[in-house]
């Protein structure tokens, strides 16, 4: 009988580092571009995956051209195998207490900058998007593996910033943007974090392109930084020892599409002249490995420093490395790590962090590993939206999607946690109530706006608003605004997303229980297949987090958009009407009703009663007429000083403060 457990067959076990795995091909699966059926989606062939997209008859056309070769926009890294470099490839000062031995990289790696701008031309990219990669320019080495050897001395060299590093980190960030879309819940962030560490070399030879990638920023200043990289830091004078860094990915490369991309703001327009989808090369690695060996385990005098105490140092701790415990949402869980020590005879144990049993003195040999959350591939464009292009160009082909084994995972706890965390977010949705599409606030009256620059009217509008101190209201609305009033274009298609995936989760939900029930009847090769069947369901079932939580968050952001709305914007609608009426007074300006209490303005000038004789309201208005002389001069001060203040301003520069 084969045990439950054997089902782990052929993943990494807890605890172990640079276990080796060939590349898988396949497509990542999201609720957006998959059935419940993952093997039959596995096994579909792109072109009949594209016969979907575009229809029978443009399918025939596509077969019939895809006999030639297709086009390869950019295949710099098609099919792409890491290079190790040469000993001249990377520079080693004589002065620093380590040296570099081994560097593996995937070299001049294209940007995102770089990929789309040779894609879709330079005049269709938006250059401020990547405002923070620019460093970078075209290409960056995306690093494999680093290792160095360090003979620990008394150096003091503080780590010096560079912008190589920062650019990396943020290069992080855009992969998450692109990929993922912008969600508030997301937690995760990214540094540029060393394979092997400045202050461990101690020289500024570590800030190379091929020894940094994105690093979670929690992981880079806490976890990393206070665990291993403390106790190579604070090793003994003297003390050498090995130290090699390797980071995994989960795939090679990610697809996206030319909507996404515009609605991102990375290009400015589609282009049916160009590919409607592109890979790019993912950056963020999912597992970083490190080990560090004394080069002779029998010197006494040779030791490492002990990592940092603390609950900052630890968070992220797990003894199990578990991903089904990896959350974007929490800033604790956006990754997770744990450390091994290994002593003189090279046996070797998990730190446990309750223990009291650490002694330093006895460690030969640190091993650290960690995992990171990653991207999920949003919301994948099924139709080419506003894409009229040649079907046998809808893809720019740089090789498959390739998928790694990076992750050492346990597949019956993931299923459960994810499940259950799922469960959860699909309640608090439905705890969550709704609210309808509001009108658009108005935020500047149309006559106002419509007036030169250089109107007196306006000058006096604007002195008014700044007398009835508008601006606080204005920046509150306005943000709100651009933050929310966006999540109610979407609503109803969350509405119908959301019904999808309450079906879908009970589908995977009955299914998995199904499995375990029968598992214990099950042969080995029929529980190979439930295990790769789970493994699928597990990536689904990411996505599906990732789009639960999206679609909370919006809930949260129409609802909130509506309580401040509420709160605001009488107040703010009532100042506007106030500057508007003296504004009447004073100049005579007859517009912009909608601004007046109960939507219509009164005109008193002409009302008379059923004799003929003037109304109460229009006696008031004469009255006003025949202000006294000492009025008439007040005004004509003020409207001195509004021109003189705000000529050659505009109503929106001032709310914006410019």
């Amino acid at each position: 009988m084969i045990r439950k457990d054997s089902i782990n067959n052929g993943m990494a076990g807890d605890g172990m580092f640079f276990q080796n795995h060939e590349p898988k091909s396949s497509y990542r699966q999201t609720p957006e571009n998959s059935s419940l059926s993952p093997a039959s989606q596995n096994s579909a062939p792109h072109a009949l995956q594209l016969a979907k997209k575009i229809g029978n008859k443009a399918m025939i056309n596509l077969l019939q051209k895809q006999t030639h070769i297709q086009p390869v926009i950019q295949g710099k890294f098609k099919d792409i195998e890491p290079t190790d470099y040469g000993a001249n490839e990377y520079d080693n000062d004589r002065n620093n207490e380590g040296q570099f031995t081994a560097v593996r990289a995937d070299k001049d790696l294209p940007t995102y900058f770089g990929v789309l701008k040779d894609t879709f031309g330079e005049d269709n990219v938006n250059k401020s998007f990547f405002s923070k990669t620019n460093e970078l320019g075209d290409t960056c080495d995306r690093p494999h593996s680093v290792s160095a050897i360090v003979k620990k001395g008394t150096s003091r060299k503080d780590r010096k910033g560079d912008s190589v590093v920062s650019a990396i980190g943020n290069l992080g960030t855009e992969e998450r943007l692109i990929r993922d879309g912008k969600n508030d819940a997301a937690k995760t962030a990214y540094d540029g974090g060393h394979l092997v560490g400045y202050q461990i070399v101690r020289g500024i030879e570590a800030n190379q392109e091929w020894n940094i990638a994105p690093q979670d920023v929690k992981n880079n200043e806490h976890s990393y930084n206070h665990t291993i990289e403390k106790m190579l830091r604070g090793a003994g004078k003297g003390t050498e020892y090995t130290y090699s860094v390797e980071v995994k990915y989960d795939q090679w490369n990610f697809s996206v599409d030319q909507e996404q991309l515009v609605k991102l703001g990375a290009l400015k327009q589609v282009d049916s002249t160009k590919p409607w989808e592109i890979q790019l090369p993912v950056r963020i690695p999912f597992k970083w490995d490190a080990k560090a060996d004394m080069t002779k385990t029998d010197e006494n005098k040779w030791k490492f420093g002990s990592p940092t105490k603390g609950e900052s140092s630890f968070e992220q701790f797990s003894q199990t490395m578990d991903e089904g415990n990896l959350d974007f949402t929490r800033k604790s869980h956006t990754a997770r790590f744990n450390l091994a020590f290994s002593d003189k005879d090279g046996n070797e144990e998990l730190y446990d962090i309750d223990s009291n049993n650490f002694d330093a003195k006895k460690v030969k040999g640190i091993r650290y590993s960690m995992h990171q959350s990653l991207p999920t591939d949003f919301l994948k464009n099924q139709k080419p939206v506003e894409w009229k292009g040649d079907e046998a160009n809808a893809v720019a082909h740089f090789g498959e999607v390739k998928k790694g084994q990076a992750s050492s995972t346990n597949i019956l706890e993931i299923m459960p946690a994810k499940l259950k965390r799922n469960k959860i977010l699909i309640d608090e949705i439905e705890e969550i109530g709704d609210v309808e599409k509001p009108e658009k606030m108005r935020f500047i009256p149309e006559g106002i706006s419509q007036l030169d620059e250089r109107d007196e009217k306006k000058c006096v509008f604007i002195y008014q608003l700044e007398k009835n101190k508008i601006r606080n209201e204005y920046i509150i609305l306005k943000k709100i605004e651009t933050d929310y009033y966006p999540f109610f274009d979407v609503q109803p298609e969350e509405e119908e997303r959301f019904e999808k995936e309450k079906e879908n989760f009970d589908t995977i939900t009955n299914e998995f229980a199904t499995w375990m029930q029968e598992l214990d009847n099950k042969e080995e090769d029929e529980i190979e297949s439930i295990q790769q069947k789970m493994v699928q369901y597990s990536k689904i079932l990411e996505a599906q987090t990732l789009t639960l939580t999206r679609i909370k968050n919006h809930r949260i952001g129409r609802n909130l958009y509506e309580e401040t709305v509420n709160e605001f914007y009488p107040d703010y609608k009532e100042k506007i009407w106030r500057s508007l009426q003296v504004l009447r007074s004073i100049t005579g300006y007859d517009s912009d009703s909608e601004y007046y209490h109960g939507g219509k303005k009164t005109d008193s000038k002409n009302k008379t009663n059923s004799n003929g004789k003037r109304t109460l309201e229009a006696r008031e208005d004469n009255h006003k007429k025949r202000k006294s002389d000492k009025e008439q001069q007040d005004n004509k001060k003020m409207i001195e000083e509004a021109i003189g203040k705000y000529l050659r301003k505009s109503v929106v520069d001032y709310l914006n403060k410019k």
